[in-house]
């Protein structure tokens, strides 16, 4: 073999040397971008039963590190290790301590620089009859209006937070009772205070027998009818909540202006509470629209049209009917609040007190403006 040949394949073993001591002494930099996580039960398992041990070190015992949130927290760990619990705990153990990393808890991605966009990954069908492992992802929309104009914004968002504080406040009394003796004088001070329940699966199949009783108390357009008309209210809340003529896609969007006041109502008093956030799914087609939802910190679903909610998947989909939670008994067409519109065609203020669930709307146009 000739020096020269020696020579090069020194220096090739050099680099390649280096190049090792540069990777395993760095932070990891991602470069490529992913704003979701496949997640199967297979590495659900592996995570979760995966080692928290480096050099002798336990840091699960030490700081609460858990290698599924890690790796569910982190889209540059995910590319980088997949779902490797000895990488992950090394990586944690070298760097991710140092960077103030969080491991011991699930965090919303995209409020740190490591994070892709904003998502909840939260367990599937753990709660339902299947009692199966695995992960979903809810990610963060940012929900149109479906062509509302301003006064029918103003006035759809005045219904579906009058619903949802009413909801909120139902349904917090019924898992709270004692929270109405709170002044009794038979409390004892000395007692540690117990802890709220906040049932939001609770809240969001309320919210469904709510919106579904709106429904019927209106007209559902057929695909025919929507191409005669040249309104779009059937397509967002107001015509759910005033001009009582709808399509799924306007369902969907009022049960969701619901979830979205009710998720607010539980943070105003509980800030660390799981969120209610929701995906419309199907949305822009003729397939049946509906919710899916991060609630309790699992996955749920939500269906107007039909008045069923649950956790896991919704039935279409997969989801078991034992598993419906359905309010429709409970929230009847008794608990629609009027949604007389306060203005009439000409701007004025209307005074008439039009009995509840009838179209005020009738014979005049939906979408006229301020």
């Amino acid at each position: 073999m000739s020096g020269r040949l020696l020579r090069k394949i020194g220096k090739t073993i050099i680099c390649v040397a280096l190049g090792a001591v540069i990777l395993f002494n760095s932070p990891v930099v991602s470069r490529a971008y992913d704003d979701t996580v496949s997640i199967s039960e297979d590495t659900y398992n592996t995570l979760t039963k995966g080692t928290r041990v480096y050099n002798g070190v336990d840091y699960g015992a030490k700081y609460g590190y858990n290698p599924l949130y890690y790796f569910l927290n982190y889209n540059d760990l995910r590319i980088a290790y997949g779902a490797d619990p000895a990488k992950l705990v090394e990586h944690y153990a070298l760097f991710g301590i140092k960077e103030n990393r969080v491991a011991n808890r699930q965090i919303t991605r995209g409020a740190h620089s490591w994070g892709s966009s904003n998502e909840y990954i939260v367990p599937s069908n753990q709660l339902t009859s299947n009692q199966s492992n695995g992960m979903t992802v809810i990610p963060e929309q940012l929900h149109n209006n479906g062509g509302m104009n301003k006064r029918q914004d103003v006035e759809a968002r005045s219904v579906a937070k009058q619903l949802a504080d009413s909801i909120y406040e139902i349904v917090m009394l019924a898992n709270n009772p004692e929270d109405s003796n709170k002044n009794s004088s038979s409390s004892s001070s000395s007692q540690e205070e117990k802890k709220p329940v906040i049932n939001e699966i609770q809240m969001v199949a309320y919210a469904t027998g709510v919106v579904q009783a709106y429904c019927k108390a209106g007209k559902e357009l057929t695909r025919e009818e929507v191409a005669a008309t040249n309104s779009k209210v059937y397509r967002t809340s107001y015509g759910v909540f005033c001009a009582h003529e709808f399509t799924s896609a306007g369902a969907t969007r009022a049960l969701g202006l619901i979830l979205d006041y009710l998720d607010a109502d539980i943070h105003r008093d509980y800030p660390d509470a799981p969120p209610i956030k929701w995906v419309h799914v199907n949305a822009n087609t003729w397939n049946l629209q509906f919710c899916q939802i991060a609630c309790n910190n699992h996955e749920a679903y939500a269906d107007a049209i039909n008045g069923i909610a649950g956790y896991g998947k919704h039935p279409t989909q997969g989801g078991v009917e034992k598993d419906i939670q359905s309010y429709v008994s409970v929230a009847t067409l008794t608990q629609i609040i009027n949604t007389r519109p306060p203005f009439t065609d000409d701007g004025t203020y209307s005074t008439q007190d039009l009995p509840k669930n009838t179209n005020p709307m009738t014979g005049t146009a939906n979408d006229y403006k301020w």
